[in-house]
C-alpha cells in the first residue's frame, strides 16, 4: 500500500508562525504550478504501473495539504483527482484528506470538493479567541470558522479534523481551556493539538525567538509566552478534557474518536511508503528518502524541461542517476538497515502506544535491546522518572513524558 501526499502552496496570506512552503499567488501562478503537479503525477503513476504491473503501489490514503489547499476551484480539485485516478491504482475505501481554512469554502464547493473524491476534512481553527488568531496571522474569526464547520456537516462530510494550538504568545489556561470546550462541543471526529514551535525564518522568530547573541528568548516579547507551568497545565487540560470526551489520545498531539485515526499520518509514524508530490513534498519509497526542490516557481521551471521525477523499475529499488527529476529533487538519501531501525523508532516513539516489541522483531529480525543495547541505561533513567516504560512487550513515551519527547526519541537515532 502507497500513500500520497500532494502539497498546494498557495495561501490567502502567511500566517505569522508558518515555516511550510505557502505563498499568495495570482491565477496564473496557480495554473502553472498545477499543469506541472499534473505532469508529476502522471509521470510518476506511469512509471509505477509499469513496476511490476505497478499492483503492490495501491493508493490507500491522499492528503492534500499546503499552504491552503481549499483556495482551489471546485473545477481545479476534481481536475486534480481525476488526474490521480487517472494515474495510480487508488483503493475504493482510501481516505482522502484536504485541507481546509476557514473563509476559503462554500457549502457549494465542499459538496463539489466530495464528489471530487474527499472524504475527510483537516480544518485549520487554531484557537477559538479572536485577539489571538489575529497575533497568529490567521485570515478568520471563530465566527467564519463556525460557518466553515457547519458548511462541511452541511455537505455531508462525517471525518473531520480540527487543528488547535497552545503555547501561543498572549495565550492563558483559561482561554486554552475555552478553545478546548468549544470545539469538543462541535464533535468532530478527529483533534489535533499542537504545542507552538517558534520556527527561524518566520516573524514570530523575529519576536519571540532565540537573539544570535544571548540565546534567549527576547525580553519585550517574552512576557507574552505562557510560561512553562502554563504549558503544563494547557497539555494536561488537552488529555483530560478529550480523554472525558472519549477521545483516544493515539499520538503525541493527536485525538480520534473511534475507527476515526488518520490512517494517512500513521503512514509516517510507522514508517509505511509515501509519495510526496509538488514542490517542498518528501517521499519515503523502496527504502530510498527524497524531496522536491522547495521552491514553487524552480519546481514549475524544472517540470517545463521535463526534469520528471521517475523510477527506475530496477530490483535494487530508486536510483538517482536514473531519475529525470534531478532539478525537481532536492535530497536524497538510500537507507541502509540501520536507517530504517532508527527512522522506524524515533517515529514509532511519537505513538502513545509506543513500540511492540513482537512487531519490532518481525520487522528487523532483531530484538529491539540488542539493537539499542547501548541506549538502555539512559532510556531506564527515564522510566525512572516516570518519562517513559518498558513493560516487556511495549517501549513507550509516557504522557508525563511527552513535553520532553525530542530528547528521549534522539536517544535512538
Amino acid at each position: 500500500m502507497l500513500g500520497l501526499y500532494i502539497h498546494i502552496p498557495f495561501c490567502v496570506r502567511k500566517c505569522r508562525y508558518c515555516d511550510f512552503l505557502s505563498a499568495p499567488a495570482c491565477d496564473s501562478e496557480r495554473e502553472a504550478y498545477l499543469k506541472s503537479l499534473h505532469g508529476q503525477i502522471k509521470a510518476i503513476g506511469e512509471r509505477l504501473r509499469q513496476k511490476k504491473s505497478g499492483k503492490h503501489y495501491i493508493v490507500d490514503s491522499i492528503f492534500i495539504g499546503g499552504g491552503t489547499p481549499s483556495l482551489l476551484s471546485s473545477d481545479q480539485m476534481q481536475a486534480l483527482m481525476d488526474v490521480v485516478r487517472e494515474s495510480f491504482y487508488v483503493a475504493d475505501d482510501a481516505e482522502i484528506t484536504a485541507e481546509c481554512n476557514p473563509g476559503t469554502v462554500t457549502r457549494k464547493k465542499l459538496c463539489a470538493y466530495k464528489r471530487a473524491g474527499i472524504n475527510r476534512l483537516s480544518i485549520g481553527l487554531q484557537s477559538a479567541d479572536n485577539e489571538e488568531l489575529a497575533l497568529l496571522g490567521r485570515i478568520h474569526t471563530w465566527e467564519e470558522f463556525l460557518d466553515t464547520f457547519e458548511a462541511a456537516r452541511n455537505a455531508c462530510f462525517t471525518n473531520i479534523n480540527i487543528d488547535i494550538m497552545s503555547a501561543l504568545p498572549g495565550q492563558t489556561v483559561l482561554s486554552y481551556q475555552n478553545t478546548l470546550t468549544s470545539v469538543l462541543a462541535l464533535h468532530p471526529e478527529h483533534i489535533s493539538a499542537y504545542s507552538l514551535i517558534i520556527e527561524e525564518g518566520t516573524p514570530f522568530f523575529d519576536e519571540y525567538g532565540e537573539t544570535d547573541c544571548s540565546k534567549k528568548k527576547k525580553k519585550d516579547a517574552a512576557k507574552l509566552l505562557p510560561s512553562e507551568d502554563e504549558v503544563v497545565q494547557m497539555d494536561e487540560l488537552t488529555w483530560k478534557l478529550l480523554g472525558e470526551a472519549g477521545y483516544e489520545h493515539y499520538e503525541i498531539s493527536n485525538y480520534a474518536l473511534s475507527e476515526s485515526v488518520c490512517r494517512h499520518n500513521l503512514k509516517y509514524w510507522n514508517l509505511e511508503e509515501y509519495l510526496g508530490l509538488g514542490a517542498s513534498a518528501h517521499s519515503y519509497i523502496d527504502r530510498t528518502r527524497f524531496s522536491n526542490i522547495a521552491d514553487a516557481s524552480c519546481y514549475v521551471a524544472a517540470m517545463e524541461r521535463q526534469d520528471i521525477l521517475g523510477f527506475s523499475g530496477a530490483k535494487s529499488g530508486l536510483k538517482k542517476e536514473e531519475f529525470k527529476g534531478a532539478n525537481c529533487v532536492d535530497a536524497w538519501r538510500s537507507n541502509s538497515f540501520y536507517d530504517d531501525i532508527t527512522d522506524y523508532t524515533f517515529t514509532a516513539l511519537r505513538k502513545v502506544e509506543g513500540i511492540r516489541l513482537a512487531e519490532f522483531e518481525a520487522r528487523f529480525h532483531s530484538e529491539f535491546w540488542d539493537f539499542f543495547g547501548e541506549q538502555r541505561v539512559r532510556f531506564n533513567k527515564y522510566i525512572a522518572q516516570g518519562y517513559a516504560q518498558d513493560d516487556g512487550t511495549t517501549v513507550r513515551i509516557t504522557e508525563k513524558g511527552f513535553d520532553i519527547s525530542n530528547q528521549i526519541m534522539t536517544l535512538f537515532i
